[in-house]
């Protein structure tokens, strides 16, 4: 870095540390002679410590980055920060005319020893241009400008290193983090070389780590022949037309994440009979926005296809029965028999099972003969009003689907379909057709999944257990020890203070088993069983365990919980994990804008409001909070699984993704409204049971 100060007019956007310290040298006393003038300090945060010094120095500063561009005579812009907004705003300036130096930490140091050494050489100077100076005073004053510049070259040193190990450890967590990843994911770097190459891919593929990881063979266990993966196009930035060659129509731009391309395919070389595939790649940038490498995640989707093919098989065949083989009774009895998925004729009136086909008496266990005139809703949990209620609503020529519903086998063994009832005509009678599809896999794996979320909320909640226990255990000691205390002094216990510490002890024996009890089936895998609740218990039963941590953080809670609140449709377990997920956010995101602003503007009150209340045919509940607020950046992608904003070790990023997937699984939509820097509020809605 080199280049002529003299009578630079400059102006600095960003107020970290480096700021400062530039401000220092660049009106002190060491640089006066370069007439260099510093126009302005520009950053959206008012609050930094090189906005506050730049206004003791009477320096003009700025929350708007737009006013550094109409700045007059200015030579040279200092970007001190990354915001993805000013890459907007400073395409507007002439570069011909001004010039802009990006500095992250790394150059931001760079540029304030560049800045010393100018100072040097400037007292330097006007030491060799004294003419009385001797021999000695020349050599000396050269030993102390050699031994500045070496110190200066060591902190460099020193800071490289320092970076060198950062950076070494935080390639040690991401890697931690990649390889518990159950999401089967690789990683490659700019020069398409494999860096990353988890378990779940390894199980996927087939191909361990060691075999791949450092070469550019990522293709190896989809192709047999070399051919760019998603992730490679990503890096290699090709065109359209390029991914279209390769990937022909199978491929699209992602929705969720900018810049990501997705596409499904089938893979034979995966497994014994080739797989599905859904994969997508997004790339990996630099805080200066060059792609430095891309993520690809892989999502097995063969069982779904085979599920997809056979329900769009069986549609296809049933649609030809009716036309070519609507009088042939013989050959439509053939087809319904070999139909891949239990098939249940049902009557309208009385949902009765009135005929099967062979596919149920071998899921299910029974024969014909034992089947027929049972009620269908036997099949499942007798008390599903969903299923009764929609069965009976059904009107002529339509259809409905219900998902994630629990059978039972004749041996009691439950098993879960997704099972489609259609209102059409059979045997010249007006019946339901009900077909069933297994999905208990797919929905033991999302149970596996929660309840892995579940166990590390856990964690979060031993505090409050602790308190919560101790509480009663306390009060049971000193009725111990006072009792034991009169007995040595051979103290007679009158009978109603012996009664009033006997009801002591047994009420808050009792106290300490609800907790223990409360959290033991909060813990525990709990079976899928939706049932007519009041949203506001789950709420109330957060409490119970997370009260004591509010009290330490210093939090208010005010809870707006409205009277007579219609029934939903849902699981308390899950939807109590759902609301301890939303408050232990809401309690980080308030402890950190607390730490923040103890550092400028001193405490800061915490509140917590939670709110339930009915509009329309839904039941809302909203959870707010005084914290740290999200960027729209943050809004994005909250959702995602394994996405955090917290620091390493402290989050796994499964939460809010989680929670998602419950409130969808119950009908249910959740809404964020937050500004950055003041605040969060998230809002769940449920349908009312009718």
């Amino acid at each position: 870095m080199n280049f002529n100060l003299k009578g630079l007019k400059i102006a600095i956007i960003g107020g970290s540390d480096p700021c400062r310290e530039i401000l220092d040298i660049l009106t002190g006393t060491g640089l006066k002679e370069l007439d260099i003038k510093v126009l302005m300090v520009a950053d959206t945060l008012n609050n930094t410590r090189g906005v506050i010094h730049a206004k003791s120095l009477g320096i003009p500063t700025t929350t708007d980055y737009t006013e550094v561009c109409g700045l007059f005579g200015l030579d040279l812009i200092l970007k001190l920060k990354n915001d993805e907004i000013l890459a907007c705003i400073l395409e507007k300036v002439n570069t011909e005319r001004v010039s802009i130096i990006d500095l992250d930490s790394y150059r931001a140091m760079s540029f304030i020893s560049f800045l010393k050494t100018e100072e040097e050489k400037i007292r330097v100077k006007k030491k060799i241009g004294n003419k009385e100076i001797c021999r000695e005073d020349l050599v000396l004053l050269f030993d102390r400008f050699s031994d500045r510049m070496i110190e200066i070259s060591d902190k460099k040193n020193v800071y490289l290193k320092t970076e060198r190990e950062d950076l070494i450890e935080m390639e040690k967590e991401l890697s931690q983090v990649i390889q518990g990843s159950m999401i089967p994911t690789f990683i490659i770097n700019n020069e398409h070389i494999l860096t990353h190459w988890n378990r779940a891919c390894e199980e996927l593929t087939g191909h361990d780590a060691y075999e791949l990881v450092g070469t550019d063979r990522q293709w190896v266990p989809f192709r047999s022949a070399k051919r760019p993966t998603m992730a490679d196009i990503i890096v290699g930035q090709m065109s359209e037309e390029d991914v279209i060659k390769y990937y022909g129509s199978s491929w699209r731009k992602s929705k969720i994440i900018k810049e990501a391309y997705e596409a499904e395919e089938f893979f034979p070389h995966l497994g014994e009979r080739g797989k599905w595939i859904f994969f997508t790649a997004a790339p990996i940038k630099s805080p200066d926005g060059k792609i430095i490498g891309a993520i690809e995640t892989l999502r097995d989707q063969t069982e779904d296809k085979k599920a997809q093919e056979e329900i769009e098989l069986q549609d296809q065949e049933l649609s030809k029965l009716y036309e070519k083989y609507k009088t042939s009774e013989e050959k439509y009895r053939s087809l319904f028999n070999n139909n891949p998925n239990p098939i249940f004729i049902i009557d309208q009136q009385t949902l009765e099972i009135l005929d099967i086909n062979h596919r149920v008496e071998n899921d299910y266990g029974y024969s014909k003969i034992e089947i027929l005139g049972r009620p269908f809703l036997e099949m499942g949990d007798i008390d599903d009003e969903t299923i009764n209620e929609g069965l009976r609503g059904l009107k002529t020529g339509e259809a409905i689907l219900f998902t994630k519903k629990r059978h039972y086998k004749k041996s009691k063994e439950s098993f879960f379909v997704n099972m489609k009832v259609v209102n059409a005509t059979y045997s010249h009678r007006v019946v339901l057709i009900a077909s069933a599809t297994d999905i208990t896999e797919s929905v033991e794996k999302e149970t596996q999944l929660i309840q892995a979320g579940k166990l590390a909320t856990l964690g979060t909640m031993a505090a409050g257990m602790a308190h919560e226990i101790n509480q009663p255990l306390n009060v049971i000691q000193i009725c111990a020890d006072l009792m034991l205390k009169m007995i040595k002094k051979g103290i007679a216990i009158p009978d109603d203070e012996l009664v009033m510490m006997a009801r002591d002890i047994i009420d808050n024996v009792a106290r300490a088993s609800g907790v223990i009890k409360h959290v033991r089936d909060f813990a525990r895998q709990s079976e899928r069983d939706l049932k007519k609740m009041n949203l506001n218990d789950p709420i109330n039963d957060v409490f119970k365990v997370l009260g004591h941590q509010l009290t330490v953080h210093s939090v208010k809670v005010k809870l707006e919980l409205a009277l007579d609140l219609p029934e939903i449709r849902a699981e308390h377990n899950r939807l109590e994990q759902v609301f301890i997920n939303l408050v232990t956010n809401a309690i980080d995101a308030m402890d950190e804008k607390a730490e923040n602003a103890e550092k400028s503007e001193g405490p800061v009150e915490k509140l917590l409001v939670i709110k339930t209340f009915t509009m329309g045919k839904e039941v809302i509940a909203k959870v707010s909070d005084t914290g740290i607020g999200m960027s729209e950046a943050v809004k994005r992608k909250i959702f995602e699984p394994f996405f955090t904003t917290k620091e390493t070790g402290k989050g796994t990023g499964l939460g809010t993704s989680i929670s998602f997937g419950i409130i969808k699984d119950y009908g249910g939509i959740i809404e964020i409204e937050s500004v950055e820097g003041d605040g969060a509020c998230f809002t769940i809605k449920f349908p009312i049971i009718e």
